[in-house]
């Protein structure tokens, strides 16, 4: 195969993480937290959002493992103030004047109003949105917003002056990223565990169309300046077992920009492949457009690049209705309309300046927001938001967790499957389990759900069959045979393992302050407990498993191991796919499908109103 060059753009005083330095620039000191809430000292940043004002004079950062938002002055580069606001900020907007701000915490679930001054930050009004809210937009009015509420599968508007609840709309699973169109009319969300984008009206909030793309880990979702597309940058699981070769052919997994019509065409969604074979992009998150349309910038964490793709030259080569497994080969001709700008750490989200030519990239893992000139398609300068001077050993398996170099050129991380340190809804056949099926390329026997990793260390054995004893050499298998890198050294593992205890569960929103429960919920836990149903047998102990091998029924003829390893219940209402192929859509179809109590049990069937209540009570574990 012909190979053809690259235009990557590698600034010489910013290190890649990951055997690269943590970045670093001068600031003047930020005035920390307040008097009855202040910020730990030193603590990570982490922005994991940005806005930036109308003007361009000023940037707002969501720092995700600090629990606060920075006041950050684009000119001088210098941050004008930092306010602790809640727990895991995930969204963050301005409003058109640059005088009002708001910021979702994903674990706080509200939605918290601040007044912006000249270098100040004050948390004005607060209201509970849901479970587990990221993105937010504030139209133009400056009075209303509208928050993505994940785990609830809705999109909330919200009156900021009555701190009130306005209206709700139902939308995908999982929703996230918010966009406005420029006259406000339109709302386009991105829902990444049912791998479509929802198109809302908003005079009235009702779904307008939904476009699905097959396309999964939806983060930062635009729409042009004309208003004609919307664009995502997502995953696209291809399904082929995680040989090298297949790797390298795009057949496992592959980065796509996504765009769809918003003009009522018929045409399907349309996609740009982005992975060169060899040196692929790693967990594509950020987006933006530049006001003239003549970038397209995306930011991709895993392999610590932004990538800028270039409108006016000539035509980008989309491919309607599916996607190509490599880019096309003419974008990688060097005529400037695909290029590469290393950040390292983990670049997030992304905005334009008025101008249309200077990008600002939160830097997850740098502490830092970055500043690229687009048309030089150069990294030139780094604003640190604060950070310890030496890394932790949690932070180190931070990064490793998050790093695609450390797989078969580059394609993904563990964060790809992974999301956040839970899951993205998808299953792979990882090659950990014994036996791949290579008769069909789209085969789905030797599949498995990906599970989360929240609490993960303490429900050994691991994998679906329990085959894995040593937590330690889990992490070898993961990089080694799932990801057919390197692999890790025992200081590494020890950092990564650091980091996986500290993934804990957000707050069940099933459960009251006080620990109480449903009424239906009780009766629910007298179901799980009965002779009937017994799940209690294998999901049993303080995590709701036994760490026993157990068969159900579910097993495959081929399977190298036999049974399987029942899965943690806690934090059920939000595991969803479910059983060991992700086979069960709701608690629903596995509960009355092929995991019903009865099948498992063969004492009898449960009544509707039994698998309501369990229903409930799984919920609130």
């Amino acid at each position: 195969m012909t190979h053809h060059p690259i235009a990557r753009m590698a600034p010489a005083p910013i290190a890649l993480v990951l055997g690269l330095a943590t970045l670093m620039a001068t600031s003047s000191q930020p005035t920390i937290g307040d008097e009855t809430n202040p910020v730990p000292a030193e603590p990570h940043r982490s922005p994991i959002a940005l806005a930036l004002s109308a003007d361009g004079s000023r940037l707002l950062t969501a720092n995700q493992t600090a629990d606060s938002v920075s006041l950050v002055d684009t000119e001088s580069g210098s941050v004008l103030a930092e306010l602790t606001t809640g727990a895991k900020p995930a969204g963050v907007a301005f409003a058109p004047d640059g005088r009002r701000g708001v910021v979702a915490h994903w674990y706080g679930y509200d939605l918290a109003v601040l007044q912006v001054g000249d270098d100040s930050l004050e948390v004005t009004g607060r209201i509970e949105v849901g479970p587990e809210p990221r993105g937010v937009v504030i139209a133009k009015d400056g009075t209303t917003a509208y928050v993505a509420v994940g785990v609830a599968n809705e999109v909330v508007r919200v009156d900021l002056d009555r701190l009130e609840i306005t209206g709700r709309v139902d939308v995908g699973r999982e929703p996230r990223g918010l966009a406005l169109s420029p006259d406000g009319e339109r709302l386009l969300v991105g829902n990444t565990r049912s791998a479509d984008l929802t198109l809302i009206r908003t005079a009235d909030l009702n779904v307008e169309r939904t476009y699905p793309i097959r396309g999964s880990n939806l983060r930062q979702v635009v729409i042009d300046p004309s208003g004609e597309f919307g664009y995502v940058a997502n995953m696209e699981n291809r399904g082929m077992a995680t040989t090298d070769r297949n790797i390298d052919l795009g057949w496992v997994l592959g980065q796509r920009l996504t765009r769809v019509p918003l003009n009522g065409s018929p045409e399907d969604y349309a996609t740009q492949s982005l992975d060169p074979q060899g040196d692929a992009v790693g967990d594509v998150h950020g987006l933006a457009i530049s006001g003239d349309g003549k970038y397209i910038a995306i930011s991709a964490g895993g392999s610590h690049e932004v990538l800028l793709l270039r409108t006016d030259l000539q035509r980008l080569p989309w491919r309607t209705g599916g996607s190509r497994d490599l880019i096309h080969f003419s974008l990688l001709g060097g005529d400037g309309r695909f290029r590469r700008v290393a950040t390292g750490g983990r670049p997030t989200e992304l905005a334009f300046a008025p101008d249309g030519k200077t990008l600002y990239v939160a830097n997850y893992l740098g502490d830092s927001v970055q500043v690229i000139d687009a048309d030089a398609g150069e990294l030139v300068r780094s604003i640190d938001l604060g950070g310890p001077e030496e890394l932790s050993i949690v932070r180190q398996g931070e990064i490793l967790f998050h790093d695609a170099v450390r797989s078969h050129n580059q394609w993904y991380s563990c964060n790809t499957c992974h999301s956040d340190g839970h899951h993205n809804g998808e299953r792979f056949d990882t090659m950990n389990d014994g036996w791949h099926d290579f008769s069909n390329l789209r085969s789905t026997r030797s599949q498995k759900d990906v599970p989360t990793l929240r609490g993960a260390y303490q429900t050994g054995p691991w994998t679906w069959h329990g085959w894995q004893a040593s937590f330690e050499e889990a992490m070898i298998e993961s990089f080694t045979k799932s990801m057919q890198g390197e692999a890790p050294t025992n200081e590494e593992v020890q950092a990564l393992i650091s980091y996986l205890k500290t993934l804990e569960h957000p707050r069940n929103p099933y459960v009251g302050p006080n620990g109480e429960i449903s009424e239906a919920a009780e009766r629910g836990r007298e179901v799980f407990r009965s002779a009937k149903a017994a799940c209690n047998t294998c999901h049993s102990g303080p995590n709701f498993t036994d760490g026993e091998i157990h068969m159900v029924g579910l097993e495959e003829p081929r399977d190298v191991y036999k049974g399987y390893n029942p899965p943690s219940l806690r934090g059920t209402y939000d595991n969803d796919p479910y059983l060991h192929d992700g086979r069960a859509r709701t608690l629903r179809d596995a509960l009355t499908g092929d995991h019903a109590p009865d099948f498992v049990t063969g004492l009898g069937e449960l009544t509707e109103q039994e698998t309501l209540d369990l229903i409930e009570y799984l919920k609130t574990l």
